[in-house]
Parts: C-alpha cells; sequence; structure tokens
C-alpha cells in the first residue's frame, strides 16, 4: 500500500517510541508491517488481497461486495474492540 508504509525507524529508547507512535500513520504502517510481513494487505472477512487504503480515514477497503468491506489494521487483533489508541497499545508491546 503505496503511502502508509514511511521508512521504517530504529527506536532505540522508549522515548523515541513515543515520540514515534504518538503518530498514527506511524502505528499503522507498524500494524502493517506485522499483520502482513509479505506486504500483501489481505481483507479480514473474505480474504481478498484487492484492497484500496482510504488515507482521510486511515482505513482499508475491499473491492469485494460484502459487508465489512472497510476495516482498519486492529480487526481481527486484540486491538480490536478497545478505545485505546494503537500507538498507546504498541508502546506497551
Amino acid at each position: 500500500m503505496k503511502g502508509i508504509l514511511p521508512m521504517q525507524v530504529e527506536l532505540k529508547t522508549l522515548q523515541d517510541a513515543m515520540e514515534h507512535f504518538l503518530e498514527p500513520k506511524n502505528a499503522i504502517a507498524y500494524m502493517v508491517r506485522l499483520r502482513w510481513p509479505d506486504g500483501v494487505i489481505k481483507c479480514p472477512s473474505c480474504g481478498s488481497s484487492e484492497v484500496t487504503w482510504m488515507p482521510t480515514r486511515n482505513l482499508f477497503q475491499c473491492r469485494n461486495r460484502h459487508s465489512k468491506r472497510q476495516f482498519s489494521v486492529k480487526v481481527g487483533t486484540i486491538f480490536e474492540d478497545s478505545p485505546i489508541a494503537l500507538g498507546k497499545w504498541l508502546l506497551v508491546g
């Protein structure tokens, strides 16, 4: 997904991580690399790799027509129903 994967940054201290993950796009990019290490993002509902990135909403959208076609990197993870920001969760991981 072009546009959501900034260059990987080496985080040496907790302060570095706090500053990095404070920006939501960095937390999303990190989760994308963890969930889809091969770089092929797949819809958690149907498994399709025909997915587009919606930068204004920080969501992916599956091109197949079905309910739940829009999804975030948190869908299908322990973070899915958490109201806590992803960046804060990544600090404790």
